[in-house]
């Protein structure tokens, strides 16, 4: 059984050291926060997408709200947005990851947005000068999705009214996402009052503790050896933690926070990690008789959130994902697209066909070149 694990583990110095750490929340959104962003701190990113959209209904006084989103985006993500009676529209994407700027313009003229997020990918930067001009023409607030990203790098975290990071996704954590607004972005929020509805968000501590104990139970055992037994998951209807689970709980909890502040320190080690084992999973995978077919693309540009693997077909990946599957390879697929398109494969095309033919591998600095070269090498 391979010694890789899907999520990042904690090491034996953080959590001896959390026990004596109380961070306060200008600390914890220091190396995310900048100029005077407000920051706040949420359990999930689906839920700081949820507060979004609560506070745009009570600013705008409607019964309800429009939410464009790229295609290619995670449901799960959507279940707080999709309780509350949030109404979406989808834009199609381009081969290159950006929003199909054209197609936007014509969605505007019959679906007009309250909200537009658009997504850094893989921690890549994909940003679009027509697109930030879209929702400033339309009285759009904008949001930045930078879930797959460890921290600003470049052009991200620069261009939202809302900067969206998921710091449980790459780093040690039972949770965490921190939600910052900025007063320069295309609507100019600057006298916006979020804290009261932030502090009207209930802070349901049973569950939190719930959460947090299973969450921490399960990594020490995963640090001392034990492995639950590896379960084969259908193609594009994986369950790990890759993707993550909904949270009922809003905030961040206790635990999170006192994690957080460890990792922090080494936030430029996970930088190095990442990269380093984005390209050994290349070049260990370009020889595995598994995955010939494909190929997997690396840039030294940015901060990988996971490393994929690109082929051509779906049958191919299909094949190479259950070829590495039994081999007990950690492979994933991801998102797990939403019905609305599903259901369109003209316009969404392209995003259904991403997630059709493209695998991912962990590079968290829990894992390194020697872990995943063995692994593969014993799948062989």
């Amino acid at each position: 059984m391979s010694n890789i694990t899907h999520a990042p583990l904690p090491s034996w110095k953080n959590l001896a050291k959390m026990l004596w750490s109380n961070p306060s929340n200008s600390e914890l959104s220091e190396p995310w926060q900048k100029d005077n962003e407000k920051c706040f701190w949420f359990s999930r990113s689906s839920w700081s997408l949820y507060a979004i959209a609560l506070y745009r209904i009570q600013k705008s006084n409607k019964k309800n709200i429009l939410i464009w989103l790229p295609s290619y985006f995670c449901n799960t993500t959507l279940a707080p947005l999709r309780e509350m009676g949030v109404n979406f529209q989808f834009y199609p994407l381009l081969s290159n990851g950006k929003p199909d700027i054209e197609v936007c313009k014509k969605m505007l003229k019959s679906h007009p947005p309250d909200i537009i997020i658009f997504v850094h990918y893989f921690g890549r930067t994909f940003y679009s000068k027509d697109l930030v001009h879209l929702a400033k023409n339309s009285n759009a607030w904008l949001v930045e999705d930078c879930a797959h990203c460890l921290k600003p790098e470049k052009d991200i975290g620069n261009t939202g009214d809302f900067v969206l990071y998921s710091q449980h996704k790459s780093l040690s954590l039972p949770d965490g996402a921190l939600m910052l607004i900025r007063n320069n972005g295309p609507s100019n929020l600057i006298n916006i009052n979020f804290g009261d509805l932030y502090r009207s968000l209930p802070i349901i501590n049973f569950l939190s503790f719930f959460y947090s104990f299973k969450w921490l139970a399960k990594r020490i055992l995963q640090k001392l050896g034990v492995r639950s037994v590896s379960v084969k998951t259908d193609f594009l209807n994986d369950n790990t933690e890759i993707i993550s689970e909904f949270s009922p709980n809003p905030k961040m909890s206790y635990l999170a926070r006192r994690l957080l502040m460890q990792n922090i320190p080494d936030l430029d080690m996970e930088m190095k990690a990442r990269k380093r084992n984005a390209l050994q999973w290349k070049l260990s995978l370009e020889r595995h008789p598994c995955s010939i077919l494909g190929s997997l693309s690396i840039s030294e540009n940015h901060t990988p959130y996971l490393a994929g693997l690109q082929v051509a077909t779906k049958q191919q990946a299909e094949k190479i994902f259950h070829c590495l599957q039994d081999a007990n390879i950690p492979v994933t697929t991801w998102p797990d697209l939403p019905h609305e398109v599903l259901s369109n494969t003209l316009i969404h095309k392209v995003s259904i066909e991403m997630q059709n033919t493209t695998l991912f591998f962990p590079v968290h600095s829990s894992i390194n070149s020697k872990k995943i070269m063995k692994a593969l090498l014993c799948s062989q």
